[in-house]
């Protein structure tokens, strides 16, 4: 790959990431995030909640009550992928991943927190934890509505800021006439990047 395509493209790559966070509807914006810990290799869809790319930072939220922050903690590694159907478009990122909890990091990212959003920190049991029966876990005059302000406050003990510092970018167009897939690395100070076979 020229060194001409090279920074055009990975800015492309940022900008459809940056463009999904605010966008409930975009495919980007719920991406599978893929994990290695005690119990093997594990997926899961995550909310996209920010994009830095001069920091070359994705990030999303969690419950730390979940077995998958002692997953990370273990095994700070983590692929994302993002796909849009429509445009058959899809874009894959690695990287080293970060836990933030209780720190200026998590308190901004609570402060811009919707209630609804909050209300899922609000819940009885852990993410995993075995049930008798489906159960939300929030209590029954929770169920219904979104917390108060001061109600929510207390969901701030379990929650998780997920930061990914990117070393790997990857995009795959796929197209009739022939797919087109190209690599970025990261290279101590910038993305080196090269065609790849689809």
């Amino acid at each position: 790959m020229t060194d001409n395509n090279s920074p055009q493209l990975v800015t492309e790559i940022w900008n459809e990431l940056l463009r999904a966070v605010p966008q409930r509807r975009d495919p980007f914006h719920s991406p599978v995030v893929a994990s290695a810990g005690t119990h093997g290799v594990d997926a899961r869809v995550v909310i996209l909640r920010r994009v830095t790319p001069e920091r070359r930072e994705l990030t999303f939220h969690t419950d730390i009550r979940g077995q998958k922050i002692a997953d990370f903690q273990q095994t700070p590694e983590l692929a994302w992928v993002f796909y849009d159907p429509a445009r058959k478009l899809q874009i894959r990122a690695k990287g080293t991943l970060r836990v933030h909890t209780q720190d200026d990091i998590t308190r901004a990212a609570w402060e811009t927190t919707k209630l609804m959003s909050r209300r899922a920190y609000l819940t009885e049991f852990g993410s995993g934890t075995v049930l008798d029966q489906p159960q939300s876990g929030l209590s029954p005059e929770m169920e219904d509505r979104s917390p108060t302000l001061a109600e929510s406050e207390a969901g701030y003990a379990n929650f998780a800021v997920c930061v990914t510092t990117v070393t790997r970018l990857e995009r795959l167009h796929l197209a009739a006439r022939g797919h087109q897939r190209a690599v970025f690395n990261w290279n101590v100070e910038k993305f080196e990047g090269a065609w790849l076979a689809p």
